[in-house]
């Protein structure tokens, strides 16, 4: 029996929640504790959108679009808990309502159907948390928290949310604006296959930090 990428790509989804439950104690007064919960929840996503689609042969797009929506505002959510500067809040804030308004209408009012992946408003949302993660980085440098960057688990979870969403941004920008079946078999195999090298690099970034990071960054 042949291992998929998206197979490799579940089971370090696995492992990462178990390494995230095995170090809870790191991080469990900081805002981060609810990560432990997030990954568990992706976990049970995961699992139940394969059950619906190899054994009950059940569409399961509509179920991922809530998730993946869930997982866009839980991540911004972390971020407004951490970030300090006005200006960022309020740009959490108002883009989130903005993304999230642009989603449901998207996907009641705009879709084709109800199974339609809504690339538009995750290539919004994408870019969203994307310039969030930055914008808190660049805070996180220009404090005294630069000198310990790497013990910090917030940081190895910011860089694998960036692995995350800017390597597979040539599927979804290809999705977005040229119809993903205009595309050579070939092609297809290798954008999807980016997506899976993005989501990897982001369980590698996370289990790492679960490991070595030691000191609490504690929103202020």
């Amino acid at each position: 029996m042949s291992i998929s990428l998206s197979d490799i790509s579940f089971y370090f989804l696995i492992l990462t929640a178990f390494f995230a439950t095995v170090f809870y104690r790191k991080y469990k007064n900081t805002p981060l504790r609810y990560i432990v919960y997030y990954l568990w929840y992706a976990v049970v996503l995961e699992s139940v959108g394969t059950i619906l689609w190899i054994k009950f042969h059940l569409y399961n797009v509509w179920w991922y679009n809530f998730g993946i929506n869930i997982e866009l505002l839980f991540y911004l959510y972390l971020y407004s808990k951490y970030i300090t500067n006005a200006n960022v809040l309020k740009l959490i804030r108002y883009g989130a309502v903005i993304y999230e308004g642009y989603f449901f209408i998207n996907y009641f009012l705009i879709s084709e159907s109800w199974n339609t992946y809504q690339v538009y408003p995750f290539v919004v949302g994408g870019l969203l948390l994307v310039i969030v993660v930055f914008l808190f980085l660049l805070e996180m440098f220009q404090s005294d928290k630069v000198l310990f960057t790497s013990k910090y688990l917030i940081f190895w979870i910011s860089l694998g949310l960036l692995f995350y969403n800017i390597i597979p941004m040539p599927l979804l920008f290809g999705q977005t604006f040229i119809e993903l079946k205009a595309y050579s078999r070939d092609v297809r195999v290798f954008l999807q296959g980016i997506q899976y090298v993005g989501n990897l690099l982001m369980y590698f970034s996370f289990i790492f930090g679960f490991i070595w990071s030691s000191m609490t960054y504690k929103s202020l």
